[in-house]
């Protein structure tokens, strides 16, 4: 999984320079006014970050240790994004995106650490802490500003699955967090600015937040549940042609989840400040 991020950020960022083109007229970015404006778009975006944030899994009695991910070993992040949209007319949009965060890391101990309820004594521990993360989103061209540039809002639903394990001697403990996790509302807004018919300024934000709420399931008791989300982005954007652009910039994360029983007190929390690059087809 690594690898391949790696290569498609490299694709990606080869593909965002620019290739000469002294012959070729400014109007190429342009869609033909006999052309239809695109319907779908489809995405392929890659990250790569430097996270911190916390994790402490607590099981019956035992109060799980507080580990810093950097506790962990977990001190580089890598992402890849997959998105789906479709225009239903020049203003409203449908968009479904897929993401898969890889969070691991290997470390040595200097003192014996608590987590859901097994002891790790002091040596070799390696933590995967990858999860995934799909969304749902209706988006709508609210208003035009500065002349060219497009604020679009958003609003939708995200769903997480995250199963954070540690893994020493050969043996691995897993807490569950996926079982109490529940879809949370996300609104956002985009702010699209073209500088010139080619050249783009991106700015995004988006964030949701879910209560303290029943999750509807039992673990030693009823599980509460508490769920945030906020990620927020500045890009440049390049049409390569009229139909196909890349864009590449910077990414801010944040995602935090509770849930508490009288069996389990777990809390997970990630901060992620990342470069990432994208490629985007129209057709």
């Amino acid at each position: 999984m690594r690898r391949m991020i790696r290569t498609m950020l490299a694709l990606v960022l080869t593909t965002c320079l620019p290739a000469r083109s002294d012959a070729q007229p400014a109007t190429t970015a342009q869609e033909s006014p006999v052309t239809p404006a695109p319907r779908w778009e489809v995405s392929l975006e890659g990250r790569v970050g430097f996270p911190t944030g916390y994790i402490r899994v607590s099981e019956t009695v035992t109060h799980g240790t507080r580990l810093r991910l950097s506790d962990l070993g977990l001190d580089v992040s890598e992402a890849v994004e997959a998105g789906v949209a479709f225009w239903l007319t020049p203003r409203d949009a449908v968009r479904a995106t897929y993401l898969y965060y890889v969070l691991r890391g290997s470390t040595t101990l200097d003192r014996a650490i608590l987590y859901d309820g097994r002891e790790y004594s002091p040596g070799h521990v390696d933590t995967n802490a990858d999860f995934w993360r799909a969304s749902l989103a209706y988006d709508r061209v609210l208003a035009s500003v500065l002349d060219h540039g497009r604020l679009i809002g958003s609003a939708g639903l995200t769903y997480v699955h995250f199963n954070p394990g540690l893994t020493q001697h050969g043996k691995t403990k897993a807490e569950d967090f996926y079982l109490q996790e529940m879809p949370v509302p996300i609104v956002g807004l985009r702010f699209d600015y073209p500088v010139t018919q080619r050249l783009g300024l991106r700015a995004s934000v988006a964030g949701g937040l879910l209560p303290k709420v029943d999750s509807l399931r039992t673990e030693g008791g009823t599980v509460s549940t508490w769920q945030s989300h906020a990620d927020a982005g500045l890009a440049v954007t390049y049409a390569l042609t009229p139909r196909l652009g890349v864009e590449a910039g910077y990414q801010y994360t944040y995602f935090h989840q509770h849930e508490k029983s009288h069996e389990d007190n777990n809390v997970f929390e990630l901060i992620d400040h990342g470069l990432r690059a994208r490629l985007t087809l129209r057709f």
